[in-house]
């Protein structure tokens, strides 16, 4: 699959989210329509929540790190700036 600017941008949060993780990417890359960008920010979790989502090789699956652990609204405000899709 060519990597281009995607229509939709999925925005996906993650602080220490492991026990639902791999369920929620598996969720958003195995949709239909595939011309996303799925968007997580991993906000400083101390879990295995980084582990997992680099386990995923996927194209669409654009990871951002915070250095500390920002908060929610913060953290999705980040990724609405960062956000490539339409």
């Amino acid at each position: 699959m060519d990597y281009r600017d995607p229509i939709v941008t999925v925005l996906l949060p993650v602080y220490n989210g492991s026990k639902y993780l791999a369920e929620a990417i598996e969720s958003i890359i195995n949709q239909t329509y595939s011309d996303i960008e799925l968007l997580i920010i991993n906000d400083a979790s101390t879990d295995n929540s980084i582990d997992i989502i680099k386990s995923y090789k996927d194209s669409r699956i654009n990871l951002i790190e915070n250095d500390h652990n920002l908060g929610q609204t913060v953290t999705l405000n980040k990724g609405i700036k960062l956000a490539k899709g339409e």
